[in-house]
């Protein structure tokens, strides 16, 4: 066994042991030279013969400073040793993993080789450029995993996902362009990636309208597709934009083309996620004003009615409050149908507050519902429920609540 396989762990206890045993035996020796020292140059005269004056002694053992053991020092010098063996085993194991891992690849005789790597790279770009594109991908292919983390290794990545792009293999080249971008983050190829994976995006996305394929549907003949789940493919491609290259030239295009694909589907809450991305990572953008007008609409027709949440209701109203002020120049004959929305919202927030009250009638809670019946009434006076809330008004006015049978409770127990 090598030496380094030895020493891929060493327990932290018997590290510690042997610096202990080293530190003793430094401590033996310089107490040992010290005192022969201090015996030597000693002041004590003898008073006869084989007779010693103890008192002298004594009193120069009582002058000799007391040892201190600095607690504090040793544990520090403890958890630094034990840091420093945990880090030693950690960068062992990792090495000896990349050594196991070359092993097998020697064993197989496909280690890294930069020159069977450059000419496998040569022989890809020759038949890409004679437009041989899957014979060139699997050249290209195997260029890049006998020279890996290399510049070459990105390069035959890059010319892969082209080779398989222009094949028609639209499945295996985004999965080879996300295989560069994962490999290689930072990519110098990113302005070529982006607009590769939206054109990819768009052609799944327009066959799905076309087609409606289940998401199940296994797809066997046609090699322009994935074998499940093209929609879902698409908005995979268009969010590996928006991912890793958040701040170019396509990202908000993806994001904008996302969200108008959830919205054709009648998957809005998707939909609104996505105008949500746009709206707020990239105000600047041309995509602004529909992306908003789209998000109200996605709001409106995913709220539900006043029994359910009313968080879409609120975010609705905020855009819309948007869309007239910060586009009021740029709605023209769209502003009308802006107002009459606000009013609509408003007649929503009346139907919830009414559904409470009524919920209260049902339960003969009389005094909560006329409450809520007034609170329609000033609030959404213009509204239709403002007129059913006055109606029912009138007709609970005179009833009371049943009796409180837990009186004797309250009591007892005071809420003071």
């Amino acid at each position: 066994m090598s030496e380094s396989f030895l020493n891929m762990k060493r327990p932290v206890f018997h590290s510690f042991l042997v610096y202990g045993v080293h530190f003793a035996a430094v401590l033996a020796f310089v107490l040992t030279v010290g005192g022969c020292a201090s015996m030597k140059n000693s002041s004590v005269k003898p008073m006869g013969q084989g007779h010693v004056d103890l008192s002298e002694v004594e009193r120069q053992l009582k002058e000799e400073p007391d040892p201190q053991v600095n607690m504090t020092e040793v544990e520090e010098a403890a958890q630094y040793f034990e840091e420093e063996d945990q880090s030693l085993s950690a960068m062992t194991a990792e090495k000896f993993s990349k050594r196991l891992k070359l092993a097998c690849l020697k064993l197989v005789r496909l280690e890294p080789n930069e020159e069977i790597a450059l000419a496998l790279f040569e022989q890809g770009v020759q038949l890409f450029e004679q437009g041989e594109y899957e014979d060139a991908a699997d050249k290209l292919g195997w260029a890049g995993f006998r020279w890996p983390e290399t510049p070459l290794e990105e390069d035959a990545l890059f010319l892969r996902a082209e080779s398989l792009f222009f094949a028609n293999r639209y499945a295996k080249a985004q999965r080879a362009y996300e295989k560069l971008l994962k490999r290689f983050d930072s990519t110098r190829y990113m302005d070529r990636v982006s607009p590769r994976l939206f054109a990819i995006a768009q052609y799944w996305e327009k066959l799905d309208q076309i087609y409606d394929y289940h998401p199940l549907a296994a797809n066997f003949s046609d090699k322009t597709r994935p074998v499940f789940g093209t929609f879902g493919n698409s908005i995979k491609a268009y969010r590996t934009i928006t991912m890793h290259d958040p701040n170019g030239l396509w990202a908000e295009h993806a994001t904008m083309a996302a969200g108008n694909a959830n919205y054709i589907r009648g998957e809005y809450f998707d939909a609104a996620n996505f105008y949500d991305d746009l709206i707020k990572n990239y105000p600047q953008s041309k995509h602004l004003l529909p992306a908003c007008e789209l998000n109200l609409s996605s709001k409106l027709l995913m709220y539900q009615g006043p029994e359910y949440d009313g968080t879409a209701l609120k975010d609705a109203e905020v855009l819309t409050d948007r869309l007239l002020t910060q586009f009021g120049s740029q709605l023209k004959d769209r502003r009308s149908a802006l107002i009459e929305t606000k009013n609509k919202i408003t007649e929503a927030y009346a139907e919830r507050d009414l559904h409470i009250a009524e919920f209260y009638v049902t339960k003969r809670y009389y005094s909560s519902a006329r409450m809520y019946f007034q609170l329609v009434m000033q609030d959404y006076p213009q509204t239709k429920s403002a007129v059913r809330a006055r109606e029912r008004f009138e007709e609970i006015r005179d009833l009371q609540d049943p009796p409180d049978h837990f009186a004797w409770l309250k009591k007892i127990f005071p809420e003071d």
